[in-house]
């Protein structure tokens, strides 16, 4: 497991790590649906759902020492089962602005990499700059922009980005993936 330090504004310093979830529990619901919540305006997680990508997607947390400061939640594509689309991913109020989003996606990608999975797709709100521009700085191109007329209930118009996971000269490859 890889991992770093920071500094807090008083001078605290914390590890920062990643780790994916083995296991689900109440509390890990609850967490998942909480950071979430604090990370954007409308709920993308039920108790339902969250338990569900807990069992059967891949949910990496970001911990600052014990405390979990952020969540990523993916899952493999029906279309293209060797890519995984990034669900969610949040941190923290207090802990953002520190380049944790980037190394946080970064070790994410490492991971689903050694998988085996040949590419990573995840969907913006366009007016999300931020956002965009962090995974951009990690390797993403925009490969769609504007609003998804077949996406139903969709109000807001959408970026789309993609990152290949591996070299032109694997990508011919056919590579077994266990099953999730």
């Amino acid at each position: 497991m890889e991992s770093f330090q920071i500094d807090d504004f008083a001078g605290r310093a914390y590890t920062i790590n990643v780790e994916e979830v083995t296991s689900v529990s109440p509390e890990m619901v609850r967490t998942l649906i909480e950071i979430d919540l604090q990370t954007f305006a409308e709920s993308t997680f039920s108790a339902y759902t969250a338990s569900t990508f807990l069992q059967s997607g891949r949910v990496f947390l970001l911990r600052a020492d014990e405390a979990i400061i952020g969540t990523c939640v993916c899952m493999r594509s029906w279309e293209r089962p060797q890519e995984a689309t990034i669900l969610s991913m949040g941190i923290r109020p207090g802990w953002r602005g520190r380049g944790l989003g980037q190394r946080f996606i970064s070790l994410v990608i490492d991971r689903l990499r050694s998988r085996g999975l040949r590419s990573v797709v995840l969907f913006v709100g366009a007016d999300n700059r931020r956002a965009i521009r962090v995974y951009q700085d990690v390797g993403f191109c925009v490969v769609k922009e504007g609003r998804d007329e077949e996406a139903i209930g969709a109000i807001d118009a959408l970026v789309t980005l993609r990152m290949p996971l591996v070299d032109a000269d694997t990508e011919g490859q056919v590579i077994e993936l266990p099953h999730t």
